[in-house]
């Protein structure tokens, strides 16, 4: 069971990179679920079984995106009040570390 639901996500996960590349590289309105199913190697059902419809994957992609904005909200919330140079400078740090190491990112 468990690698089944890893598989799902898997497939999940490749369909939101294959969108986000297409999206970026075409625009959305010139990109399909037919073509987001074969950049990602699924099949197109595969993509209607995990997102209704172009406009809810859009959404989901969205979602991964502002999470890093939510991070760096709550960081800058944690900094010292006395010393928010120190805390932005450790939170610029850690940006440029995940960028280089996250080619999505870059």
């Amino acid at each position: 069971m468990r690698r089944t639901k890893e598989a799902a996500e898997n497939t999940r996960t490749a369909i939101l990179t294959a969108a986000e590349l297409l999206f970026f590289k075409k625009g959305v309105s010139h990109t399909s679920l037919e073509h987001i199913a074969r950049h990602a190697g699924v099949t197109r059902g595969a993509v209607y079984w995990h997102f209704q419809n172009k406009a809810h994957l859009f959404h989901e992609m969205l979602n991964q995106v502002r999470l890093p904005a939510e991070q760096i909200a709550r960081h800058i919330s944690q900094c010292d009040p006395n010393n928010p140079i120190t805390g932005l400078r450790h939170l610029c740090a850690q940006t440029l570390l995940s960028m280089g190491a996250d080619e999505r990112k870059r």
